[in-house]
């Protein structure tokens, strides 16, 4: 009976190992899945593994043709920019402002940083127009990339004549 008895308790402690092997297993994949889908691992149980790799978050057919649309047409635009670069060089322009001075910055953006200012009157080397519309006082235009003492940055592209 003894015999028995140590058979009996060494098959439950194999069951017991496997099932702690598996649900090891189970979890190490639950961790690791939340780290590859940049998520916590409790969004992971709410979503579900089904909705993580779901394209555009339920969006609609139309809606994702529209966004297609809309970035093709950016596409285009910067296709356009980049072959007018490439065929006519870089354009010139002079700094028309106001002020004695323009800020050239970092980013398209007024709260960006300002890497330099350039003198009124100066000449810039234009790189780029930035596809984006946007107002600032009251005007419609662009942002623009230049080149200025040799570094580039962003200026307000209604600042800008083009020359030649």
């Amino acid at each position: 009976m003894n015999r028995l008895t140590y058979r009996n308790n060494r098959k439950k402690r194999n069951i017991w190992s496997i099932v702690s092997y598996v649900a090891f297993g189970i979890i190490t994949l639950w961790l690791l899945a939340s780290m590859y889908f940049e998520t916590s691992p409790v969004d992971i149980l709410k979503k579900g593994f089904v909705s993580i790799g779901s394209v555009g978050g339920g969006d609609s057919i139309e809606s994702l043709r529209a966004e297609i649309v809309e970035k093709d047409s950016i596409i285009a635009a910067l296709e356009m920019q980049l072959s007018q670069k490439s065929n006519e060089g870089l354009k010139k322009a002079i700094v028309k402002i106001s002020s004695n001075t323009l800020n050239m910055r970092d980013k398209p953006s007024l709260s960006s940083g300002i890497v330099l200012q350039i003198p009124a009157e100066s000449e810039v080397d234009i790189l780029y127009y930035d596809t984006q519309k946007f107002y600032l006082e009251g005007k419609q235009g662009k942002w623009c990339k230049i080149q200025y003492a040799g570094q580039e940055g962003w200026v307000w592209g209604n600042f800008l004549l083009e020359i030649e």
